[in-house]
């Protein structure tokens, strides 16, 4: 068996399968690009699931990749066994192969067994198969084709061999494969592949793509019968490397090391508790850097919320450990150490990591460390009467007056053995909410009354109409019995020139009128089944709406502002067209949106755009402006349109036929939205901005028409005022500031050597004031309003003196900061440990921080102490 590091493996797998004339694909981002079946990117399938289903053509017919993934949220959600089993983690990586209607079963069988026996070197005796018990044709491939022993293949059910990727899309039986690690985490001396005690180590996962699952839950054959794979990286290398947890591979063991190094103590040797303590820091220190690297951010719903939960544990085992703030901040710069070769976002994501577990540190640890204290003590009160289940009034009490996350508390009641009485917690929140008022959002009335029709468009024609009023409902969405001239309400119509938002356009706004009322429109919806809303001021009415619906009224468009949207929608045609050319036929829709003043597109593009770049890009779109071409609008069915080349997108479902939008020779895309006549009425087009919005999606910003006079107006002024501020001119402003940067830059380099100097007069000062304790030498040493920094400064000063103190020696540096913080610094060398030193500290004065054996630092705000942490240090060396 070849004993194989990561980067080693991650190359021989792809090297395996491009000779097998499969095309080596990138994995794509970890949010998945237009799928909101599923939160995060759990399988290598995922980026091909249009090419599973139909929906799209692939360019290859095989495929290869390495995909990051991630379980840690709906379907797919492995969060909580995180830190409790060797093999459980909320980011991985997984290695896989597919096949597109072209081999199926067979080869797939084979080539799996070919590369782990004959390629990787596993013992064949100890890989165990799992097929699913209606899969007769893959029981015999296994048996018959690879010649595994019967005796070793074993029928299970759906449960464990039927995969899905959510809860709709493409489907099929699967074929699991086992190794035998001959050990057990539950001790285990007999057992079978279905026992999940951790010695039947899954593998690699062959799914048979043979059905795709509709929304209505039914099943049907998908379009060719296709080979989904996925391979474990962090447990083929555990096999690889002969270790008894993932956490034991070259994967985890960096940081591993570096937790034992701050904490002084030893994974696998220093109790059961700090190794899934260790666990749980190691693995959410690396999915922090990467969700952070795809612009995701803490927040209480959805994505943001399952970071901030991975985050909340992560601060909670850090603090169980005394591992600081700067030291996670450490950790995320292993990650990227070890991950960034493979995975340049990593780089990315640290900076993104460090303002984030900055914050979230800050916001939690006092709310941690106030609630886990409590709970503590109720855990401990429980236990003493032999109670299994902590209540819910106190459940609910420690979340809402101490706002400690129900999760957090379930997390330590299961390391305690204990449950929660959830029900009676659920009933205190329900009543907690039916007595607060929250005022509806005003686009949650998205299902209104369904005896209303669907409301007939037509809008693209013209923007003034005559149509029926048939309804009007108040903000709550009800229908309103009666109105007051002033207030808002959604009014209904059979038919309607107003284009509802949707499709990344902003809805139109303009004037409703009838005898004895008008609605000042400010934006119109559309509901999920059809029916379009306007919503606005309704004025001039008698007090009653009428009962005699409908009611005979005249809607016009504000003509301006449909306009400009629809200036900048074209635009955006234009720009997609334009990006394929300059950067590539990779470059894919990913989301966009249009108003009156601008436009943002998001697309599919692997690192940021050039100046260069940017500078063809807007000159193509203009020149396809200024070619003044006419915009053509069709209706076509779904599969002559995309039989017609025109682009469309892949996450939206299509049915019927569909509106296709021309724009000359060089736009055609699927489009139901409102555009201009011809190209030439968008006037101008410049982009405003570029950057990144996720990994391997960019974000154009962009203004048309007048909206670019406006910007020129603003970048004009900023102009004049920076050339008044230098009292200078537009023709010398360029010169004035080359010279205004070199000017700074020497001023800067004399008070960094400024600096310099004066550590070392203060240095030749203070190594006059060590102090000696039989073998130790030390020095403690106040200060007043001195940083962190140039603390750090005087101590470097310090040791480059040939006569500082060498072996056992210690320097405490304490630092009052505008009378309201203490720092303290300790550097240490010799049998010294800085870290102990700075944990002596902080129960002392109340204080937080850590750091490594010969330099550690902390900080607190309780000043008064100042004077404890000098006597307190001084015992310690008298005693020393």
């Amino acid at each position: 068996m070849k004993s194989l590091l990561s980067n080693e493996l991650r190359e021989l797998f792809v090297d395996y399968f491009t000779r097998k004339d499969h095309d080596f694909v990138s994995g794509s981002s970890l949010i998945p690009a237009g799928d909101d079946s599923i939160m995060f990117t759990n399988a290598g399938m995922v980026q091909f699931k249009d090419y599973f289903t139909g929906a799209a053509k692939p360019p290859f017919l095989r495929a290869v990749s390495v995909q990051k993934c991630m379980r840690a949220g709906g379907k797919h959600n492995d969060l909580e066994n995180v830190g409790k089993t060797s093999r459980h983690h909320t980011f991985f990586e997984m290695l896989g192969n597919f096949s597109f209607g072209d081999y199926f079963k067979k080869d797939a069988v084979l080539f799996a067994y070919e590369f782990l026996t004959d390629v990787l070197g596993l013992d064949s005796d100890k890989l165990y198969i799992t097929v699913n018990s209606k899969d007769e044709e893959g029981y015999s491939i296994w048996r018959d084709v690879a010649g595994v022993n019967e005796k070793k293949i074993f029928k299970l059910g759906d449960e464990t061999n039927f995969w899905q990727m959510g809860e709709t899309g493409p489907c099929g039986y699967s074929s699991e494969i086992f190794f035998d690690t001959e050990y057990s985490e539950l001790g285990h001396k007999e057992c079978s592949v279905d026992c999940d005690c951790g010695r039947y180590l899954e593998i690699w996962n062959l799914v048979f793509m043979e059905f795709n699952r509709g929304m209505d839950g039914a099943v049907s054959m998908l379009p060719k019968p296709s080979i989904d794979t996925g391979m474990g990286l962090e447990r083929i290398l555990r096999v690889l490397q002969n270790v008894k947890s993932n956490y034991d591979t070259d994967v985890f063991k960096p940081y591993i090391n570096e937790i034992d190094s701050i904490t002084g103590k030893s994974y696998g040797k220093s109790g059961e508790n700090y190794d899934v303590a260790a666990r749980v820091i190691s693995d959410h220190v690396r999915t922090s850097i990467f969700l952070s690297a795809e612009s995701v951010f803490p927040s209480n719903e959805g994505r943001g919320y399952v970071f901030r939960r991975i985050l909340r544990r992560l601060i909670r085992y850090s603090l169980k450990l005394g591992i600081s703030l700067e030291n996670l901040i450490y950790l995320g710069n292993t990650v990227v150490i070890v991950m960034g070769g493979f995975y340049p976002e990593a780089r990315d994501g640290f900076a993104v990591f460090e303002k984030i577990i900055s914050e979230e540190y800050n916001k939690f640890s006092d709310t941690i460390g106030q609630g886990l204290k409590l709970l503590e003590e109720k855990i401990s009160e429980l236990k003493g009467e032999k109670k299994k289940i902590i209540p819910g009034d106190f459940i609910f009490k420690l979340y809402d007056a101490k706002g400690f996350p129900v999760d957090m508390t379930a997390d330590v009641a299961s390391e305690n053995g204990l449950t929660l009485d959830l029900k009676k917690f659920d009933e205190l929140m329900g009543i907690q909410k039916r007595g607060s008022r929250r005022k509806k959002e005003k686009r949650g009335i998205l299902d209104v009354n369904p005896d209303f029709s669907v409301t007939d468009f037509y809008g693209y024609e013209t923007l003034k109409g005559s149509s029926n009023i048939t309804g009007i409902l108040d903000e709550k969405g009800e229908f309103a019995t009666s109105v007051e001239s002033g207030n808002f309400y959604y009014v209904i119509a059979d038919s309607t020139p107003f284009y509802p938002e949707g499709g990344g356009q902003s809805g139109d706004k303009g004037v409703i009128e009838w005898t004895g009322g008008s609605v000042s429109v400010t934006n119109t919806y559309k509901t999920k089944n059809g029916v379009i809303l306007h919503y606005g001021r309704i004025f001039k009415d008698n007090g009653t709406v009428r009962k005699c619906f409908p009611i005979k009224a005249e809607f016009c468009v504000d003509k301006k502002i449909r306009k400009n949207v629809a200036s900048n929608h074209s635009a955006v045609h234009l720009l997609q067209a334009s990006l394929r050319k300059i950067v590539g036929e990779h470059v894919s829709q990913q989301g966009s949106y249009v108003d009156p003043e601008g436009l943002r597109f998001d697309f599919s593009h692997g690192k940021p755009l050039t100046d260069s770049e940017i500078r063809r890009i807007e000159m193509l779109v203009n020149e396809y402006i200024f070619s003044d071409a006419e915009v053509k609008t069709e209706e076509l069915n779904t599969s002559v349109a995309m039989d017609s080349g025109a682009l469309h997108f892949f996450d939206e479902k299509y049915e019927g036929k569909v509106r296709v939008v021309s724009m000359g020779d060089y736009s055609k895309e699927f489009c139901g939205g409102t555009h201009v006549s011809r190209v030439g009425e968008i006037g101008f087009f410049k982009i405003t901005g570029e950057s990144s919005v996720a990994s391997g999606i960019r974000r154009i910003e962009a203004v048309t028409g007048f909206n670019y006079l406006n910007f020129l107006y603003i970048e004009e002024d900023n102009m004049n005022n920076i050339i008044k501020l230098l009292d200078s001119s537009k023709s010398d402003i360029y010169n004035k500031i080359i010279k205004l940067f070199y000017s700074h830059e020497y001023l800067e380099k004399n008070n960094e050597d400024l600096r310099s100097k004066l550590s070392d007069l203060e240095a030749e000062r203070l190594i006059k004031l060590f102090k000696s304790v039989e073998n130790v030498k030390y020095l403690i040493y106040k200060f007043k309003n001195i940083s962190a920094d140039g603390i750090k400064d005087l101590i470097n000063a310090l040791k480059s003196r040939h006569d500082f103190p060498k072996g056992d020696s210690a320097v405490i540096f304490i630092s009052l900061i505008n009378d309201e913080k203490l720092i303290y610094i300790v550097s240490a060398g010799g049998s010294i440990d800085a870290s102990k030193i700075i944990k002596l500290i902080n129960a002392e004065v109340g204080g937080k921080g850590g750091g490594k054996r010969d330099f550690s630092q902390g900080g607190s705000s309780f000043v008064e102490k100042i004077n404890n942490i000098e006597n307190m240090v001084e015992g310690l060396f008298a005693r020393a």
